[in-house]
């Protein structure tokens, strides 16, 4: 009720499209002023307003509504379809799962991809369930942990091509590195601070070179040549194998993995089984 008069600011209008009579309207919310001891709308002849009390009951109450819809959206995509919308970040998108759908296809799994940098609220986004990077697990969901992560420098062969050799090149003063912004700061530990101290390498103030927003930008400027920068499990195997990289320096064993996340109801379906044993699979495959 409170969602209806909110949107629209008139006891008669809401009771219209609740279905009432626009005295049961205005009886509920005088018994709900009294209750809260606060008035929740200034009356007058030409027009209602709402107080601050109101506004903010009403934002809430709206906004409940919204995740309520959200909420019977996706009963209804659960019954009627086998399709499953998975979240995942674009540099895993389009290094290592991309590449593989043409195996879920073969197995009749139907995977939508919501790309996506950000974390996943389950309560208003679309999707079924996402694959995170990070330490994990993640309090108030089902979490399932994929596999742990290295963390490799890597090179373009013409990179090291132009009279440059990848024994000691991390240590060269002529080496240009290529960081991830996001890495250098949401705590995955995916990041030069990092790897150097793990390896024992004092680097007082480092700053790489040349920074990215993404993980796959910044690896496909390595790819392109301009120095180099940091790959991780998943999304450096593939362009290793295909000789767009070489693995240069040590690699090291990461706090951080990969987890499939949903909410606890999901967790409990056919979809989601199916799901976790083909990601596990071919994460098998190249790990």
């Amino acid at each position: 009720m409170l969602a209806a008069i909110g949107e629209k600011l008139s006891f008669t209008k809401a009771a219209e499209r609740l279905g009432v009579d626009q005295s049961a309207v205005s009886h509920r919310i005088r018994s709900l002023e009294d209750a809260l001891g606060h008035t929740l709308f200034d009356r007058t002849t030409r027009r209602l307003r709402l107080t601050e009390i109101g506004e903010i009951l009403c934002h809430a109450a709206i906004d409940s509504m919204a995740s309520w819809d959200t909420a019977l959206d996706k009963l209804e995509h659960s019954r009627s379809t086998d399709l499953i919308r998975l979240s995942l970040s674009s540099s895993l998108a389009m290094k290592w799962l991309i590449p593989a759908l043409p195996n879920a296809h073969a197995l009749n799994l139907k995977l939508s991809l919501d790309v996506q940098e950000e974390t996943v609220d389950f309560l208003i986004n679309d999707a079924d369930a996402a694959i995170r990077f990070g330490p994990g697990p993640y309090p108030g969901l089902h979490s399932s942990y994929l596999t742990h992560c290295w963390m490799q420098p890597v090179a373009s062969p013409g990179y090291l091509g132009d009279g440059v050799s990848d024994a000691g090149l991390l240590e060269k003063p002529e080496t240009v590195f290529l960081g991830d912004r996001r890495g250098e700061i949401d705590e995955t530990d995916f990041s030069w601070d990092y790897y150097f101290s793990t390896i024992g390498s004092r680097r007082d103030g480092f700053n790489p070179d040349y920074q990215f927003d993404r993980a796959d930008l910044m690896l496909q400027a390595v790819i392109g040549g301009m120095g180099v920068g940091l790959g991780r499990t998943l999304l450096l195997e593939g362009d290793v194998e295909a000789g767009y990289l070489k693995m240069v320096g040590p690699s090291i064993r990461m706090r951080s993995g990969y987890w499939l996340v949903c909410a606890s109801s999901f967790a409990e379906t056919d979809r989601f089984r199916k799901l976790l044993d083909w990601i596990k699979s071919e994460i098998k495959k190249i790990t």
